[in-house]
């Protein structure tokens, strides 16, 4: 017997999918488009993968001025909302017949060049699917919800009609705010040091940052490192140590409520 044909998703179904998960911005866009830096593209992923499929919630002002208790909560929920969206939306379109693959914050971590990284490149993937832009402090700038958004994707060999148009445009105006505000040091000229970064160095106790850098520049070690983070990365309490350079930026907004 021939295998079943892959029933393509439909726009309005992941609109339905979307709106009953309360997500307020996604975007679909062919993996043709995406040019996330080697190693970190989607078909790196799912060599098969012909589509992603990215989406995002909006950080709440709790986990930027909450107390340490309100920002563990938000850090959770976040968590938790964009884990269970993920996974149910690649149910989906296996569901369908389509291989499809869920990328989730938080996890499938990769160290490469002495650098920690996701196993995918969530932002420039989004960035390349017009999304938003890049500012210089690195993170994502949405048109209409700033760099207040938190990203998920899922990723699928089915081909699904790319959309929906993202109203309006972002733009970095290179003000500088972000580079002043950051207490580290670590953003120079649109590049951001991540070994001066206090929302990675605060996980690693002073006394062993030089041999940690040093693991993370190695070959073998490097990949060492890359295992025991992605073992014990789902057993980690993820904070946000620094937001700095988000909240100085013009384009933190307050959530619509």
């Amino acid at each position: 017997m021939s295998s079943p044909v892959p029933v393509p998703v439909s726009p309005a179904t992941l609109a339905d999918f979307f709106a009953g998960r309360h997500i307020p911005a996604y975007c679909v866009a062919d993996v043709r488009t995406i040019r996330a830096p080697a190693g970190r593209h989607p078909r790196d992923i799912l060599p098969s993968c012909r589509t992603i499929i990215i989406f995002a919630i909006v950080m709440p002002d709790r986990l930027f001025f909450g107390t340490e208790r309100e920002q563990s909560e938000a850090t959770n929920a976040i968590r938790n909302t964009l884990e269970s969206t993920a996974y149910s939306l690649r149910d989906l379109l296996e569901r369908e017949g389509s291989a499809s693959v869920a990328v989730v914050p938080f996890h499938q971590f990769v160290v490469q060049d002495g650098i920690l990284r996701g196993r995918l490149s969530l932002k420039h993937c989004a960035a390349d699917a017009g999304f938003g832009i890049l500012g210089d402090n690195s993170l994502l700038i949405h048109p209409r919800y700033g760099n207040r958004l938190a990203l998920a994707a899922a990723v699928t060999e089915q081909e699904i009609e790319p959309g929906p148009l993202q109203a309006g445009t972002a733009t970095c105006t290179h003000c500088n705010r972000c580079t002043d505000a950051c207490p580290a040091g670590a953003i120079r000229c649109g590049v951001v040091t991540q070994t001066s970064c206090r929302n990675l160095t605060d996980y690693v106790p002073h006394p062993l940052r030089p041999l940690a850098w040093r693991m993370m520049r190695g070959t073998w070690s490097a990949r060492l490192v890359t295992v025991l983070l992605n073992m014990t990365a789902s057993r980690v309490e993820i904070r946000g140590t620094c937001t700095a350079c988000m909240t100085a930026c013009p384009h933190f907004k307050i959530p619509e409520r």
